[in-house]
């Protein structure tokens, strides 16, 4: 406490009771009386007995938890004569558990009222108030008390009524059993039978202020759980019903119960005056293009394992359609039915619209998700929506570069369908491409060898020139493969002269790469027709692609 007193001391003359005695002593002030009052900066005054010791102005600053007081003495002038830090003596008594037993306040009161130190007495009163067994601690405490801080410790507090807080604080394990419900609710404080053959009743709500009125509405379908188990009773049920008349002024509702046809578990029971009721629907149908709010509600259900967003309730009994939102157990509901999951803890939902979304497969590995880009753009390719390849790479400490793939980008080019493994790249899938990897397609590298003046000759009439040509994914790509620093040709024969085929090299007119060779006559060899009439020339191209090499070989017969 802070609060500042300061006591001014006078002297008061001796007052006879009888007008005599008073005229006779008129001026007089033997016997009179020293007054104590107290002034304070807070709403606390005192008029006490003399104190002789007390000089013209005290000033007592605090009493701490502790019960010192820290005391300023001043003179008439102002000037300050002495501070000191002393112990009250009613400071031991507001904590001396003996002194308590068996006294009222107005022992100590009047006690006060007849010692010196009412001061003291007073700011002890107002910092502590103790049971005396109180032990200040959260975890080992006992007792009760009011703390000079503002704080109020107890073992229990029980509020019949509302209770108002600015923050509340308490335990980090929040518990809860049975079902939580995020909608309108009110609690019945008074249950009145209307007509018991009708299964109506009149339920008056609790209000929190004054002007509190009930959120229930007209054909709100409502539910409220009765459970006494717990106080040592044997009913635990649920109670459906539906308001068909609302009073502000009484904050009542008039309910019919639902048949038992009509709810769940096949038998309803009438309300109980102390039980929370809530909303879970509204019974009326919203015309066509409308939405009925009030037939919408959350629901947290420890019992059933799942958190629900519920829409289109006009019923106690739920239907599939109805579960908008389910998150924990999945619901019993055809399409689930269906895959075989109900039971399995999962997300349902009528609509998912998220930035990422990753599918697991039973090892634990990330299944990487496919977007087909249709048609691969160039204009694609460069704008602000690229193609994407993403991954969580890693660097495992053997040194080995490891990622998983997340998601990657799918394309279709020349009849073949390929993957983009560089994020954004802006390359042309094709046979080098550093971008790309053909995912369906043959991915092998052809070669057609094609004779420019045909397949057959006659015998002293041959001139032609071979070239060989080379395609991948259905692209002929001979020019870039000749172009490409590290591409190798050789051509051999192939007769039945193997010494011959040993020796023979061809004529090449094509410069370094050789894909194109001139065959006449004396390339077919001097036992043609005499000794053998077929003959094959074969071209062999090494191409070098990345780090490694890709090896294509093709053969051209010739025959008379």
């Amino acid at each position: 406490m802070n609060n500042e007193y300061i006591f001014h001391v006078r002297t008061r003359p001796a007052k006879p009771r009888s007008k005599a005695a008073r005229s006779a002593n008129q001026g007089a002030t033997p016997g009179g009386s020293t007054i104590v009052v107290g002034e304070g900066t807070g709403n606390s005054t005192h008029s006490g007995h003399s104190h002789s010791n007390l000089p013209t102005l005290e000033k007592i600053s605090e009493i701490d938890s502790y019960g010192y007081q820290h005391v300023t003495h001043l003179a008439e002038d102002g000037n300050t004569i002495v501070k000191e830090k002393v112990k009250s003596g009613f400071a031991d008594m507001a904590h001396d558990s003996d002194l308590w037993k068996g006294k009222r306040f107005s022992d100590y009161l009047d006690q006060a009222l007849r010692s010196t130190d009412v001061v003291s007495f007073l700011k002890v009163l107002a910092s502590t108030l103790a049971t005396p067994d109180f032990v200040d601690s959260m975890i080992s405490g006992r007792g009760t008390a009011i703390l000079p801080n503002g704080r109020l410790q107890t073992d229990r507090l029980e509020v019949r009524g509302s209770m108002t807080v600015m923050d509340l604080i308490i335990n980090e394990i929040h518990a809860m059993e049975g079902e939580f419900n995020f909608s309108d609710c009110g609690k019945i404080e008074k249950v009145e039978v209307v007509n018991e053959a009708e299964f109506t009743y009149k339920l008056f709500l609790e209000k929190e202020t004054e002007f509190d009125a009930t959120n229930l509405d007209i054909d709100d379908v409502l539910l409220s759980i009765v459970n006494n188990l717990r106080l040592g009773g044997t009913e635990y049920y649920s109670s459906w019903f539906r308001p068909v008349m609302k009073n502000v002024e009484e904050n009542s509702i008039t309910v019919v119960l639902y048949p038992d046809e009509e709810v769940p578990g096949g038998k309803n029971f009438p309300p109980v005056a102390g039980y929370n009721v809530t909303r879970r629907g509204n019974a009326r149908v919203p015309a066509t293009g409308e939405v009925n709010e009030r037939s919408q509600s959350w629901l947290l259900s420890s019992k059933e394992g799942r958190v629900l967003f519920l829409t289109n309730v006009y019923k106690p009994i739920l239907e599939e359609y109805n579960y908008a939102l389910s998150i924990g157990k999945l619901p019993d509901v055809k399409a689930l039915r269906n895959i075989g999951v109900v039971g399995d803890v999962g997300l349902y939902a009528q609509t998912i619209a998220c930035e990422k979304l990753y599918q697991i497969d039973w090892n634990g590995d990330i299944v990487p998700r496919k977007v087909d880009r249709g048609l691969w753009s160039e204009q694609v390719a460069n704008s602000d929506k690229p193609y994407r390849f993403v991954n969580n790479d890693r660097l495992y400490p053997d040194g080995k570069h490891h990622y998983t793939e997340l998601e990657q980008h799918t394309v279709y080019h020349y009849g073949c369908k390929w993957g983009c493994i560089v994020d954004k790249t802006r390359e042309e899938p094709k046979w080098n491409s550093q971008g790309w990897v053909m995912i369906e397609g043959d991915p092998s590298y052809k070669m057609y060898i094609e004779s420019t003046n045909g397949n057959s000759f006659r015998p002293n009439n041959v001139d032609t020139h071979l070239i060989a040509n080379i395609s991948f994914a259905n692209r002929d790509i001979t020019d870039l493969v000749m172009s490409t620093p590290g591409t190798s040709v050789e051509w051999f024969r192939e007769t039945s002269n193997k010494l011959e085929d040993a020796a023979w090299r061809p004529k090449t007119d094509e410069g370094d790469k050789k894909n194109k060779i001139h065959i006449t006559r004396q390339d077919l060899g001097v036992n043609w027709i005499m000794g053998y009439r077929d003959v094959s020339f074969i071209c062999k191209v090494t191409i070098p692609v990345g780090e490694k090499f890709q090896e294509v070989k093709q053969s051209k017969r010739f025959k008379i």
